[in-house]
């Protein structure tokens, strides 16, 4: 089967929805499917492609969120999908590329499946200070997003928390778990490259952050925890990635004192990635804002116990005690308290943990998700 994928990011950006791209691509290739990637980009991006399979649509930065772009002609993807004999559209944006997603599948007659990728109506609770504001705000945005996927055969996201959310706004969708790459996150990989780049103690223990370094994150809260727990214990906080917080994250450290307590590494390449989450002793998210918590999975995947936020999807990944802890969201002392508990643990206990957290990313191998894929595929057909 010939599939387009529109999207609104794509590489060389690295986030979430990138990743999940990249995942299903490379499995469905693998089943000997054809994959067609048709993506907003800059001028760089489109200069650097040699993929004959992915299209750039030359675009303008999207303001709040700089590594998503607004394509200015996307509708002329049309005539790539007829080109290369496209089957079925899989619509991964919500922007300017989901709008000649939705176009180009009623143009051509094509199957359409989406996929709800980012809960952008828990983001407009960033916007204001005032209930009222963000709850009309997260009202219209939720009306927007039923409008959206009206016109669409199937529609997926990740969690049945996510699931059920869409169901109250009158969204049917079918799960399909983001996929976990468990061969390239895995438990054997050496624990010792990050500690000897960034010169880490060996008695010093290491809780791990990844991902974008953004207000919805969170990331004071786990800021806040390191100022606890650091009154108790030898730790290193290594914060991995990029992002519009990392400046005021930073200053809020240094105004703590945290200095030497904290690493930013700031963008991390794809081949260095697992070898963070091999370092570390813990994976730390104080995020209420996911629909399923990729970079928690792929820490699990390298059987690390993970401290999450007691919020949206993170519950379903965390089996409390088990492969990890729950705190409830931003309180920053039973944050501390969690991870302590991971650190405390003992030998036994610890590796007891870290069993169960790969066998939990493994239920999200991308085999698994990939045939949940094709299935959705097959209903959208049908």
């Amino acid at each position: 089967m010939n599939i387009g994928f529109f999207t609104d990011t794509y590489l060389p950006n690295i986030d979430g929805v990138v990743t999940s791209i990249l995942n299903y691509r490379g499995e469905l290739e693998r089943k000997e499917h054809k994959v067609f990637i048709f993506s907003s980009g800059d001028k760089q991006a489109i200069k650097n492609n040699h993929d004959p399979r992915v299209f750039f649509y030359d675009s303008i930065k999207f303001p709040p969120y700089p590594q998503y772009k607004l394509a200015l002609f996307p509708f002329t993807a049309k005539a790539k999908c007829k080109e290369n004999e496209i089957e079925l559209i899989h619509c991964h944006a919500m922007a300017s590329m989901g709008l000649a997603a939705i176009k180009t599948a009623n143009d051509l007659d094509l199957p359409l499946v989406g996929t709800f990728h980012t809960l952008i109506p828990n983001a407009f609770k960033l916007i204001s200070k005032k209930k009222w504001v963000n709850d009309i705000a997260s009202t219209i945005s939720w009306k927007a997003i039923k409008a959206f996927y009206k016109p669409f055969d199937v529609v997926t996201c990740p969690t049945k928390t996510i699931s059920n959310l869409m169901a109250e706004e009158g969204i049917k969708s079918v799960v399909v778990p983001t996929a976990v790459d468990t061969n390239r996150f895995t438990t054997e990989l050496d624990k010792q490259v990050i500690r000897k780049i960034f010169k880490i103690d060996k008695d010093e223990k290491i809780i791990l952050t990844t991902g974008r370094v953004s207000a919805e994150k969170n990331l004071e809260v786990v800021v806040n925890a390191a100022e606890l727990l650091l009154k108790e214990r030898k730790a290193k906080f290594i914060i991995s990635g990029d992002g519009p917080f990392k400046e005021e994250l930073l200053k809020l450290v240094d105004d703590k004192g945290l200095k030497d307590n904290f690493i930013f590494t700031g963008f991390v390449e794809a081949t260095e990635l697992p070898f963070m989450y091999a370092a570390s002793d813990c994976f730390v998210t104080a995020s209420t804002f996911e629909t399923q918590g990729l970079a928690l999975l792929e820490a699990m995947a390298c059987g690390k116990p993970v401290i999450g936020a007691n919020a949206m999807a993170i519950p379903e990944a965390i089996d409390e005690n088990k492969n990890g802890f729950l705190f409830q969201p931003f309180d920053a002392l039973e944050c501390s308290q969690k991870i302590i508990k991971v650190l405390d643990a003992s030998a036994e206990d610890y590796k007891k943990m870290s069993a169960n957290a790969r066998k939990t990313a493994e239920k999200y191998s991308i085999e698994k998700s990939t045939e949940k894929l094709l299935d959705a595929y097959n209903q959208a057909k049908n």
